[in-house]
């Protein structure tokens, strides 16, 4: 029988930090300890510590290499659509979709919300949300550079407004309020959002073909994490 391929260090690493976002996510990062961990990646304790000198590193770059994950699929839900604003529509129903199968990276955050009293995790926190921040205005910078998004808002100030949209849907998630908030009801609440900000249609010279795009556009994928 061949012996199975050995993982590179760095492939090992990954899948480490990977197990260590469902193990954290499941449970109070003060209660999950790295044992759990080394158990669910299938290596020894002594052997993880070769990657993490402490549970804390590991819990900071577990936390870390959410982002870029996010940040990746953003990216390429964007570059398959022209209006700014039909991409944001794009991505919040699409973190709809991704919230009914796959969690862990949301209930991460939270965990990592309660120890925000942490330099460290706090920092790293700062780091994440910062960077969906960024994007988002940036896309709306776009969007007012092209005449689309109306200039007297203030496009970091929105970029919030629409994580605080995402983080509601995380706690209906959380809370079991998902009556509450069916896909058409997320549809209808990004479309709002995008409403507010859409420049007058006469003064952008955007038609109906392009503001249809989000009712036409199907479920995108989130390949945050591994299928269940």
């Amino acid at each position: 029988m061949p012996r199975a391929q050995r993982l590179s260090a760095d492939a090992r690493r990954r899948q480490i930090i990977e197990t260590a976002r469902e193990v954290f996510s499941g449970q109070s990062y003060r209660k999950a300890g790295t044992a759990d961990v080394a158990k669910a990646a299938g290596v020894s304790e002594p052997a993880l510590y070769r990657y993490f000198a402490s549970k804390k590193e590991l819990f900071l770059a577990t936390l870390r290499s959410t982002a870029p994950k996010l940040l990746e699929v953003w990216q390429e839900i964007a570059s398959d659509i022209d209006d700014p604003l039909e991409t944001l529509w794009s991505i919040g129903v699409s973190y709809y979709d991704h919230l009914q199968h796959h969690s862990g990276n949301m209930r991460l955050q939270f965990q990592a919300l309660s120890e925000a009293d942490d330099p460290e995790v706090r920092e790293a926190l700062r780091e994440n949300f910062g960077g969906f921040v960024t994007f988002v205005a940036d896309t709306l910078d776009e969007g007012k550079r092209r005449g689309i998004v109306r200039d007297d808002i203030d496009s970091r100030l929105v970029a919030w407004q629409f994580l605080g949209i995402g983080l509601t849907l995380d706690m209906i998630h959380m809370l079991g309020f998902t009556s509450e908030m069916d896909r058409s009801k997320a549809e209808q609440w990004s479309r709002l959002y995008q409403e507010v900000l859409r420049a007058p249609r006469e003064q952008t010279g955007v038609g109906p073909g392009v503001r249809a795009v989000s009712e036409l556009a199907a479920p995108q994928g989130w390949p945050l994490e591994a299928d269940a």
